[in-house]
């Protein structure tokens, strides 16, 4: 099963037009329901099968050449249309121009009546999926829409389909072969940091030219996400050479786009140098726009893949310190020196319940015992004093920052939950639909500030998890936010202790299946499959996680006494003061 239908289906443009793969062909059955089969002969480099699917044969019946049509849809190497085509009258042929792509398990031509009293087949979709024309993750199909009619005519005396649906149809067996999950990036609207937006895209030779494709369709027009490369611009193609050097030329119809100017072009490369790092064969890259070579002040025409790690989406510099509360007082260090903050919270004067410190390790907010009470204060001792930001909270959950030094809260009231940012000396309400006003029990804001995690509480015996985007301006104000989604895995039930970063794009998940055996899951942001999912479980008092989106640093589930690595459950724990109550990193 795979995850919650949410936004429309636009294009799919170029995104899917080069799948390049090779092996031998695929059967298509002759009955019952349509399913990718096991094919023999050998598959290079373990690439999935090549599907060479033939074009209609004479005489067949409408449901014979939907089934053809179907199976048309799957022809590779190269994703490919002329054949499904074949299927199609001669002017549906011409007109078809499908528009993302929707993913099933199996399909079921519904009986027709006999004798047939019009030209429509209808077939039913089985646990179908769609995706949109950049490969982002779009959901479940809605159940009125898992019915799909077909319309046929009858050209020179043969059946063909006359009105296909808007969009390629695949199996999931076919799509999980032949694509992968990676990210695009674009900048906040101040051009501080790299947002990713997860994509599903080509795996093998295409990889990297779906990626600037998907660029190239720019961020959607819901969010406030901004790209520097030029509108109007299009690439066939990003070859690479055996040295790890990639083209990139960007041409437009009329040849004269004008060059970014230095501070635009910097920005335009840290994009691809993030989207394109993705593909291991990459090591370097060359931009051309219209032939025109991209250049940087004081560098030459190719550019590392590592470029722009100033812009990275997890905040570059920032502390990997961890915080907590020993007995009401605010701690802070590494794991192994875990020692009292010297600022207004490890003077004793404040029974703290939580505490979150700023991405730079400057700031730390802290929520009173009883939920009540949310100060601020300096973590370390500079003549600094604690400010109260709120003495009328009903039950303050642990507050989070982004990175720019927002201070974000949320009281789960009796009436629902209330979501709060700072604003000066202030915290302002934001209404956001399918979290303010639920029973929220837990939260997360990405460091890049785009995007609010939940956990809402169904019943004592199940959680879910949705997430909201954060509109802001390029001034850093906050102007709203979209619906929030649901996210949480299809096959993970129960309710949730806790979440943490795991990933720029993923979240950590922690399940109790008894008092004292945990589980840790995990889920992408967009709600499609993670395939990141932690198998050996976690035994001992575990009191929640301790989780970072940056690479390379340890994501921590917190026992009473120790500090279980998640990547490596079964060795044995880090010890730690086992009157520490709670352990986060930054943000």
């Amino acid at each position: 099963m795979m995850p919650t239908l949410r936004r429309t289906l636009p294009a799919l443009g170029v995104l899917l037009a080069g799948l390049v793969l090779s092996g031998c062909g695929v059967a298509m059955p002759d009955s019952g329901p349509v399913r990718e089969i096991s094919a023999t002969g050998s598959n290079r480099d373990d690439e999935p099968a090549s599907i060479d699917p033939p074009g209609p044969q004479s005489g067949q019946s409408p449901e014979e050449i939907l089934r053809g049509f179907l199976y048309a849809m799957r022809a590779t190497p190269a994703i490919r249309t002329s054949v499904a085509r074949e299927f199609l009258t001669r002017e549906a042929s011409v007109d078809w121009q499908p528009a993302g792509m929707v993913i099933y398990d199996s399909v079921n031509t519904l009986p027709a009546e006999s004798p047939r009293t019009n030209n429509t087949v209808d077939v039913q979709l089985d646990d179908a999926y769609r995706i949109d024309a950049r490969g982002a993750w779009l959901g479940p199909v809605a159940e009125a829409d898992a019915t799909v009619p077909f319309q046929m005519e009858l050209n020179d005396g043969e059946w063909r389909i006359s009105a296909p649906p808007p969009y390629l149809m695949v199996t999931r067996s076919w799509f999980e072969q032949r694509f992968r999950q990676a990210s695009l990036y674009f900048f906040d609207p101040s051009a501080t940091l790299l947002v990713p937006e997860p994509v599903y895209v080509p795996r093998g030779r295409q990889f990297a030219s779906s990626l600037v494709n998907g660029l190239l369709q720019g961020p959607s027009t819901e969010l406030s996400e901004a790209d520097y490369l030029p509108s109007d611009l299009r690439s066939i193609s990003v070859p690479v050479s055996q040295g790890g050097v990639a083209e990139v030329d960007l041409t437009s119809d009329a040849g004269d786009v004008p060059l970014p100017t230095p501070e635009q072009a910097d920005l335009l490369v840290s994009q691809l140098a993030w989207t394109l790092a993705q593909d291991a064969s990459i090591a370097r890259f060359r931009v051309s726009i219209d032939g025109r070579q991209i250049l940087l002040p004081g560098q030459s025409a190719e550019f590392s893949v590592e470029h722009g790690h100033e812009y990275a989406p997890y905040v570059a510099g920032s502390s990997t310190l961890l915080f907590g509360v020993r007995s009401g007082v605010m701690v802070g260090g590494s794991p192994q020196n875990l020692q009292t903050v010297t600022g207004p919270f490890g003077s004793g004067d404040y029974a703290l319940g939580s505490v979150s410190v700023d991405l730079r390790a400057d700031q730390a907010a802290a929520v009173s015992q009883d939920g009540h009470a949310l100060w601020v204060a300096p973590v370390k001792d500079n003549g600094g004093s604690a400010l109260k930001l709120k003495g009328n909270g009903e039950n303050l959950l642990r507050p989070a920052w982004d990175f720019s030094g927002r201070l974000w809260e949320v009281d789960r009231r009796a009436s629902g939950a209330e979501v709060m940012y700072r604003r000066g000396d202030q915290m302002r309400t934001l209404e956001v639909p399918g979290i303010s006003g639920e029973d929220v029990k837990d939260f997360l804001v990405s460091r890049d500030g785009s995007r609010l995690i939940a956990v809402i509480r169904e019943s004592a015996e199940s959680d879910r998890m949705v997430v909201s985007r954060i509109l802001t301006t390029g001034d850093h104000q906050v102007v709203g936010a979209l619906a929030a989604e649901t996210i949480t895995p299809e096959d993970a039930a129960g309710p949730i202790r806790d979440v943490s970063w795991r990933t720029p794009t993923s979240v950590a998940m922690l399940y109790p299946t008894t008092r004292t055996l945990f589980q840790v899951r995990v889920a992408s942001v967009d709600g499609a499959p993670s395939g990141d999912s932690l198998s050996a479980p976690i035994e001992g008092e575990v009191l929640g996680l301790a989780g970072t989106p940056v690479p390379g640093e340890t994501n921590y589930a917190v026992v009473r006494g120790g500090l279980v690595d998640l990547d490596d459950p079964l060795e044995a724990a880090s010890e730690i003061d086992p009157t520490i109550d709670s352990l986060h990193y930054v943000g």
